[in-house]
């Protein structure tokens, strides 16, 4: 499979363009631009709002969907653009080496080897090629839930309608506000059988405001894969992209086995970007999907899975300097004022007769979602109200909805909150 003449020529172009004199075929202003930018510092949240281009005579609550990047991430992407516009076949064969500084980054942020970590467009992208390539053997089952997203859902259903095997489907609570992790736990362990092969779990779900207590749930799992054979152990997959850059949480807390997030929502990245990390670094229990551009033949987790064929490079590769921003303002900080506005929301949200809130006050159990219903509106009414004043919120009409969606994020204010709140305490 790998002498595929497609792939060799590729291996050729990229020794020829190694050979070549690089620097010589970029204009002298490409040249003087080459990562040229200075780091970011943080230093207030007000402030971080002047790193985005963003349009603040709008309220935006709905960063969940995509989110503006900042200006290093930008700038970044626009000088892998114009390398790739001024000489396409000499940047591409350099862009390799962007593609490992990007995975070297996702890797610092997360806790983890390079090597652990494959790029991807997409969250959508990520777990279709998690679960149809993750092993599942004649006879053996996977276990999800009705909070899971239509992507997660539908390329488990995919395989298993391909392939025959059960997948069991369960509710993991009944109401959001009131769901514990006890209960969580309970569920999760009852329905686990000695054919369970895949745990297949959101972390944070978008049609319900629930963060899953996705570390215990690993400590579960390890414990009931105590004394199975390893073609047997209970594989834990997650898809983690409404955690991914608001919980300060590293890949080894969680104990799962795979962990797929988009990077265009909370973490500020270029569009069309994602991530899978691996507690692997080989490819235990997986195999590839889509056939890598892996021209330096590594056997890492990382260089397999990532995705071959062309892509946005330029986005891919500025992909690193959104890990950086992430950092620079600190992982705690962010989860600290995420779950503070969230919280400040909550509190606001319940004091207005008329409104139901959907999310649980717990900051163990919620994250960057805050979900509502207003009782004499329906979710598209309130969206459309508050859209008019120029304030964005979103329906939901899947598992726990119909609900109304607010996400206030780092570049959002308690004023602003208060001004949404002031829009619903009118209509309620």
């Amino acid at each position: 499979m790998m002498d595929l003449s497609r792939r060799n020529l590729l291996k050729g172009a990229g020794l020829l363009a190694g050979a070549l004199p690089f620097q010589s075929t970029l204009t002298a202003s490409s040249a003087q631009s080459a990562d040229s930018s200075a780091a970011f510092e943080f230093e207030n949240w007000e402030r971080l709002r002047d790193e985005f281009d963003l349009d603040y005579s709008w309220r935006n609550f709905a960063g969940f969907l995509l989110t503006s990047h900042p200006r290093v991430v930008e700038q970044d992407i626009q000088r892998h653009r114009a390398g790739l516009n001024n000489n396409p076949a000499n940047y591409l064969f350099k862009g390799w080496g962007y593609s490992e500084e990007t995975r070297e980054k996702a890797g610092e942020f997360f806790g983890v080897n390079a090597g652990q970590v494959a790029l991807t467009d997409s969250t959508t992208m990520g777990l279709a090629t998690l679960y149809n390539g993750i092993s599942i053997k004649p006879g053996q089952e996977v276990l999800s839930t009705e909070h899971e997203h239509y992507s997660s859902q539908t390329s488990l259903r995919y395989r298993a309608e391909r392939e025959g095997f059960k997948l069991n489907t369960i509710r993991l609570y009944e109401e959001p506000k009131d769901v514990s992790t006890a209960e969580v736990l309970k569920r999760i362990k009852q329905h686990i059988t000695n054919k369970t092969r895949v745990l297949a779990l959101t972390w944070v779900h978008s049609g319900s405001s629930v963060k899953l207590p996705i570390p215990a749930i690993g400590e579960l799992v390890a414990e009931l894969n105590v004394g199975r054979n390893e073609n047997d152990r209970i594989l834990y997959c997650v898809d983690g992209v409404h955690g991914f850059g608001v919980e300060n949480l590293n890949f080894d807390e969680m104990g799962c086995d795979f962990f797929v997030a988009g990077t265009h929502k909370w973490m500020f990245g270029p569009r069309g970007t994602g991530i899978i990390c691996s507690r692997k670094l080989d490819l235990a229990f997986i195999d590839p999907t889509i056939p890598p551009f892996n021209l330096n033949n590594d056997p890492a987790f990382g260089p397999m899975m990532t995705p071959g064929g062309f892509h946005t490079f330029e986005h891919r590769w500025a992909l690193r300097k959104a890990f950086e921003f992430h950092l620079a303002l600190g992982k705690d900080n962010v989860e600290s004022r995420i779950h503070f506005l969230n919280t400040y929301l909550k509190n606001r949200l319940q004091e207005i007769r008329g409104v139901e809130l959907v999310t649980p006050i717990s900051t163990e159990l919620s994250s960057g979602f805050t979900f509502f219903r207003v009782t004499k509106h329906s979710p598209e009414a309130v969206t459309t109200i508050m859209h008019e004043r120029k304030i964005i919120v979103s329906p939901a009409d899947r598992d726990a909805g119909p609900v109304v969606r607010m996400a206030p994020g780092v570049l959002n204010s308690t004023e602003e909150i208060d001004e949404a709140v002031a829009v619903l305490q009118a209509i309620a």
